[in-house]
């Protein structure tokens, strides 16, 4: 099935294009361009089998959230057939073509069963790619371990680490670089081609500088679950969110929800970061898609936590703290772009082709350029999205389809 997109505008990475077409065929982009009169866009046309209005609205990249625990009332802790298959639904619905099943701190059995029930689950989902899994967690810092439950916290440990990576799924770990053989692990893991992160820590300015040279290469929800500047015998030290924003060799993700972050902290860290350093990541749990009102859980159905869905955000019950968010990707760019005053392109790059390049995939995807993977994304100016395909095939929709000519 070949399909043609026509009359759309193009979100390229670096600038937005008018009287856009792409065509897609045998799951890829096959040819793109910016001209009406194009003779491209003449033999594009000869080999059409379904012609879509685009409606000059925007057609970018499929999404990409790195850090994904779950949605429509399902997480990836159930370890089950059905949770995989709604979650990848809800999220593609909402511009999420490619994701990582994110996990928490457990035990290492739990962990072990959710590692290969994504072995077995992820490869018969069709309306997202689950890249792999991103194991959050339980080599954290109790003292910020945030919504984590604390009795699965403990010391990195290579040799466990070893056998959740023999399950092959695993491409990120978020762990604390403070605790003892953070680094070793990170480097054996850098050496693995395993991204990894830090998070949940308690790591001072020069601690994450360190870990940098260590194989760290990126930030868990910066300022979330992590220290600032404090003070020391008196001193003004600078923490970890001030490693994120001053250290050029890491990348740092932002939860864009306006929920998380306020937009005077999306825009500072816009001013301190190079754009192609920031990713946005939804975070979301099982919450995402429920009402405002529903308690749910933070994890497992059986070992998870209770929270509540309140004032669009996941809190523990005592609403101290957040329990992750409940956004979809649509949510995080229009978020960006509004409150974190950043172009729309620039808001689509850092949910496409940062991660891409992050995950060493941006040959495939991230972009819309002929050979890459036919996951595109069509959306109106409030960013709601009207329809989306996924390997070239359309998964939803609301936009018109004109027959083919």
């Amino acid at each position: 099935m070949n399909t043609l997109i026509t009359n759309v505008r193009l979100v390229w990475e670096d600038r937005i294009a008018e009287n856009g077409w792409l065509l897609l065929s045998r799951g890829k982009i096959a040819a793109v361009g910016e001209n009406t009169r194009d003779n491209a866009l003449h033999q594009a046309l000869k080999l059409a089998d379904t012609i879509w209005d685009g409606q000059n609205q925007y057609l970018a990249p499929g999404l990409i959230d790195i850090h994904l625990h779950g949605g429509n009332g399902y997480d990836f802790m159930d370890g089950t057939p059905e949770a995989f298959q709604e979650i990848a639904r809800y999220h593609a619905a909402h511009g999420t073509t490619s994701l990582l099943a994110t996990t928490m701190s457990a035990s290492e059995e739990e962990i072990l069963h959710v590692l290969n029930a994504f072995v077995q689950y992820a490869p018969r989902i069709q309306d997202c790619h689950l890249l792999g899994v991103h194991l959050e967690g339980p080599y954290f810092n109790k003292r910020q371990c945030g919504a984590q439950d604390p009795g699965f916290i403990r010391d990195p440990d290579l040799a466990q680490c070893r056998r959740f990576l023999e399950t092959g799924c695993v491409r990120r770990v978020s762990l604390a670089p403070e605790l003892p053989e953070a680094l070793a692990l990170a480097e054996f893991l850098a050496e693995n081609k395993i991204i990894v992160s830090a998070g949940h820590t308690e790591a001072d300015f020069d601690c994450m500088e360190h870990a940098f040279a260590h194989g760290f290469c990126l930030m868990t929800h910066l300022y979330s679950g992590m220290t600032g500047v404090h003070r020391k015998n008196a001193f003004r030290m600078g923490g970890a969110v001030e490693a994120g924003l001053l250290c050029d060799t890491g990348a740092v993700e932002l939860i864009a929800d306006g929920c998380h972050l306020p937009g005077c902290l999306l825009r500072l860290v816009r001013k301190c970061k190079d754009p192609r350093n920031i990713i946005l990541v939804s975070d979301a749990m099982r919450g995402a898609g429920l009402a405002d009102g529903s308690s749910t859980k933070l994890g497992s159905l059986e070992q998870g936590q209770d929270v509540i869905i309140e004032d669009g955000v996941a809190k523990m019950p005592d609403r101290t703290s957040f329990a992750g968010s409940v956004a979809s990707g649509d949510r995080l760019i229009r978020t960006m772009r509004d409150l974190g005053n950043v172009p729309l392109y620039e808001a689509v790059a850092m949910m496409t082709a940062n991660p891409a390049r992050l995950l060493g995939l941006d040959s495939q995807k991230g972009g819309l350029l002929p050979g890459m993977d036919g996951d595109v994304i069509l959306f109106d100016e409030n960013i709601n999205i009207r329809a989306v395909w996924v390997a070239g095939n359309r998964i939803c929709e609301s936009a018109s389809r004109t027959p083919s000519s």
